[in-house]
C-alpha cells in the first residue's frame, strides 16, 4: 500500500482514511483531531494485520532459506564421504535384511557388529530380533549416521550402539557375529584386519560383495527387485 499527503496543513496531527488505493495520510487541523481519533482503531488495525502478515512471510522466507541450506548441505556431505570412502551409503534392501536375520543363529548372545552401518536398516531390526546380544554399528558418513541417531530417539534399543567412526578403527577381537556392506576395495583391507582380529568360530555376513581369498561356506542369492541394492549374501566361518 502506499500513502498520500492529500493535503498539507501546518499542524502536528494526522489522519489516515482508506481510499480505493490504500490507505491516504491527511494532515488535519487541530479541530479535526476528534475525527482523527474515531478513525484511529481502523486504521491501527489494518496496519497491524500488514506489519504481521510482513514478518510472517519474512519468516517463511527464512524458514525455506535453512530448509534449502540444510538440504544442500547434507547432499554435499553425502557425496564427499561417497567420493571418500568409495561408496554412498545403501541401506540393506529387505531382502537382505530378512536373509541375515536368518542366517545369525537365534541362540547368539554375544557382540554382532555391523560395519557400515549406514541408515540402521540393518543394524536395528538385529538389534530388536537378537535383545539378548550386544549390538554395536559403525558408520563414518555423518548424515546417515545422524539419521540413524535421530532414529533411536523414537526406536528405543537398549542393546544399540551406534559410532560415527570407520570401520577399520573398529575392535573386531570378542566379536561373534560380523555383518558388513561395503564396496570391494574396502572388503580387500577388512580382509586382513578380519584375519588378525577375528576370533575362530566368528559368523561373517557380506552383503552383495564377497571377501576376497576366502571360500564361502554359503552364498545366499537375493531375488530383489530389479533396483535392489542387494544382490546375495556370502557366509563365513572363520
Amino acid at each position: 500500500w502506499n500513502v498520500h499527503t492529500v493535503n498539507r496543513v501546518t499542524t502536528s496531527s494526522m489522519a489516515f482514511v482508506p481510499d480505493a488505493r490504500g490507505i491516504t495520510a491527511v494532515r488535519a487541523p487541530r479541530s479535526s483531531r476528534t475525527a482523527a481519533r474515531c478513525l484511529g482503531g481502523g486504521w491501527r488495525l489494518r496496519l497491524s494485520r500488514l506489519r504481521r502478515g510482513s514478518v510472517s512471510v519474512g519468516m517463511l522466507d527464512w524458514v525455506s532459506y535453512a530448509a534449502n541450506g540444510a538440504l544442500l548441505l547434507a547432499v554435499v556431505s553425502i557425496v564427499y564421504y561417497g567420493i571418500r570412502l568409495g561408496i554412498t551409503p545403501m541401506p540393506s534392501s529387505p531382502s537382505a535384511v530378512r536373509a541375515i536375520l536368518g542366517l545369525i543363529p537365534d541362540s547368539t548372545e554375544g557382540k554382532i557388529v555391523d560395519l557400515g552401518s549406514g541408515w540402521g536398516s540393518l543394524a536395528y531390526p538385529i538389534s530388536a530380533r537378537f535383545a539378548d546380544a550386544e549390538v554395536v554399528g559403525y558408520e563414518l558418513s555423518p548424515i546417515p549416521w545422524l539419521y540413524s541417531r535421530i532414529k533411536g530417539v523414537f526406536v528405543r534399543r537398549g542393546n544399540l550402539e551406534l559410532h560415527r567412526r570407520n570401520v577399520f578403527d573398529a575392535d573386531l577381537r570378542d566379536v561373534d557375529v560380523v555383518v558388513v556392506f561395503l564396496h570391494p576395495a574396502a572388503m580387500r583391507k577388512l580382509r586382513v584386519k578380519f584375519e588378525r582380529e577375528l576370533r575362530p568360530g566368528c559368523l561373517v555376513l557380506s552383503n552383495t560383495f564377497a571377501v576376497p581369498r576366502w571360500e564361502a561356506s554359503e552364498t545366499r542369492r537375493l531375488n530383489g527387485s530389479w533396483f535392489s541394492t542387494s544382490t546375495a549374501i556370502y557366509v563365513y566361518r572363520v
